[in-house]
């Protein structure tokens, strides 16, 4: 068997694996939506569960709030990536952002929800910024700030914590299109830097986007940890109470969840239809394109755009830098603005008592991502061959597939996939709660890898092939070594995802497991803030050791080549 023959196995696994994981999570949940599991005495198909769902109290409100906050979330995130864009590229915010990316996604949503979360309430650090001086307060307002009825904090949330990640398939995205050129040639022609973005560069850049959008659409639908510690409580968000469904001890209540992650499927898919109708209809704007206009009305707002970017790095920076005062409190009454009194009380107990579920995590985590790799080293390697050979490209249709858990809410076929996993009696096993992380963790690892791994000079490949004979001894001794760097970046991306999921761990691990991310969204809403700001550290600490380790590491190993620690 040729090797190119042994790498069309790699995408082939992977197309399996999302194909029938996905179908049958759906094909879990849409049986028992119906009233039909016989686990629990239900045999009689009818849809008796839908009108419960519908006559379910406080239903109306929480499907609008989820649609205020996904929908509201999602704008300002694809708006104010693509403002950034215009405005940015090439400059040295451009470039800052560049070098902090990577540090900025590592952060898990859960400890950034926390940080964040310290930050605004009425007794939070902003407020104390300016009390009393600016403000007279002695005591906390009486503001609903946190856990608004509206959902406006998860939003704000949302949209600081996605954006990063839109910029980071953004960039990837710009090195297939002739930037330089055609800033030159606009430019040439009479036309601002702005209007050149608006009428010919986003247009094009759209398109290598497209699932990325959806994907931020689908994520801002269904979050649920971060609706958890940020969002509306009575009601909460659709996710929140679904997950709460399936977590009640009355089993008749499983039936409503999966009606209820049936409907919230049906949400995401209509939400992403309507966005691309949208963009179907974009032609009208073709005459607008065309008319000669050299001057973008975007000028204005360019001030607006880079306080609202600084902002996102700023509510970042504060909300690791709150926690980590908080987790060293003793003693912090308001409206002071620092700790009167220190501790070091609350980590000594803190790190004996996340042990076991730091332990876990690290397990899961690095499985997942060292699989995930393997997969995605394997599918890129069969489309390099695969170029090379003019053969068939199974690699090609990967990214439709990679996109599906993200683009169907985790919460829908995780929930179906627990319902057939409980009917199996495969429930609660590390290895089915290890697959589940990967079908998250291997599809940010190829969007990580794809583009520098396709980008490697073939030609030092085949040198290294005419003088070992051997692809296997080529790929591990020369192509390998030289993709280390960014290897390792996707290493710590695949690890990072593994680290933030929520949902798969609470679902499929079916309460036998728990990870550090579950222990802090637990402790979230009732425990002391000092323990609290310890676990979530924890928590934000792991990715981090990662990311620093995939940085170290080249320069340890190759600390007499120069060129090979870029």
């Amino acid at each position: 068997m040729s090797g190119q023959e042994k790498s069309r196995l790699f995408p082939v696994v992977v197309i399996g694996l999302f194909c029938i994981t996905v179908l049958a999570g759906l094909f879990g949940i849409f049986l028992p939506s119906l009233n039909f599991l016989p686990v629990i005495g239900h045999t009689r198909v009818s849809l008796s569960v839908w009108l419960d769902f519908f006559s379910f109290p406080g239903i109306e409100k929480s499907i609008l709030v989820t649609l205020f906050s996904g929908l509201t979330a999602s704008f300002g995130v694809v708006s104010l990536a693509f403002l950034f864009v215009t405005f940015s590229y090439g400059n040295r915010l451009w470039r800052f952002f560049e070098k902090i990316l990577s540090p900025v996604l590592s952060i898990p949503h859960a400890a950034f929800a926390i940080g964040f979360g310290f930050l605004i309430t009425p007794s939070g650090w902003l407020v104390r910024m300016v009390s009393p001086g600016m403000t007279g307060f002695t005591v906390p307002p009486d503001w609903i700030i946190l856990n608004d009825p509206l959902g406006i904090s998860l939003t704000t949330a949302l949209v600081i914590k996605e954006f990063p990640f839109l910029i980071m398939v953004t960039m990837g995205a710009l090195g297939q299109l002739d930037i330089k050129k055609t800033l030159l040639v606009g430019k040439a022609l009479g036309y601002k830097k702005e209007q050149i973005w608006l009428k010919v560069l986003i247009p094009r850049l759209y398109p290598h986007l497209r699932l990325s959008i959806f994907a931020v659409i689908a994520y801002s639908l269904s979050v649920a940890d971060l609706a958890i510690i940020l969002g509306p409580s009575s009601p909460p968000t659709l996710s929140v109470l679904i997950l709460r469904w399936f977590n009640d001890p009355v089993m008749s209540f499983k039936l409503l969840a999966a009606a209820g992650s049936l409907f919230l499927f049906f949400m995401v898919m209509v939400s992403i239809l309507c966005v691309y109708l949208v963009e179907r209809s974009a032609g009208i704007l073709r005459p607008w394109t065309t008319n000669g206009k050299r001057h973008s009305f975007l000028a204005p707002f360019k001030s607006i755009v880079f306080f609202m970017v600084s902002s996102t790095f700023f509510f970042t920076a504060v909300s690791s830098v709150i926690l980590i005062i908080w987790s060293l409190t003793w003693q912090w009454r308001f409206p002071d603005f620092l700790p009167s009194t220190w501790t070091l009380k609350f980590w000594a107990k803190g790190l004996v008592s996340s042990f076991n579920p730091v332990m876990t995590t690290l397990l899961t985590g690095i499985v997942s991502a060292f699989i995930g790799l393997v997969l995605t080293i394997g599918c890129l390697e069969h489309d390099v061959l695969a170029e090379k050979n003019r053969t068939r490209n199974y690699t090609q249709y990967i990214p439709y597939f990679l996109y599906l858990p993200l683009l169907v809410p985790q919460i829908t076929f995780m929930a179906g996939i627990q319902l057939l996993l409980v009917i199996m009696g495969m429930d609660g096993y590390w290895i089915t709660l290890m697959v589940s992380h990967l079908l998250f963790v291997l599809p940010y690892m190829f969007i990580a890898l794809s583009a520098t791994y396709l980008a490697f000079d073939e030609r030092i490949f085949l040198q290294a092939m005419l003088l070992k004979r051997s692809y296997i001894i080529a790929l591990f001794r020369v192509k390998l070594p030289m993709l280390l760097r960014p290897i390792l970046f996707s290493f710590a991306i695949g690890f990072s995802v593994s680290v933030a999921q929520y949902i798969p761990t609470m679902l499929v691990g079916a309460g036998r497991f728990s990870t550090i991310t579950t222990e802090v969204v637990s402790i979230a809403s009732g425990s002391d803030r000092r323990v609290i700001a310890v676990y979530a550290l924890i928590q934000q600490f792991l990715p981090m050791m990662m990311y620093s380790l995939a940085i170290i590491f080249p320069k340890i190993l190759y600390y007499n080549k120069k060129g090979m620690q870029v």
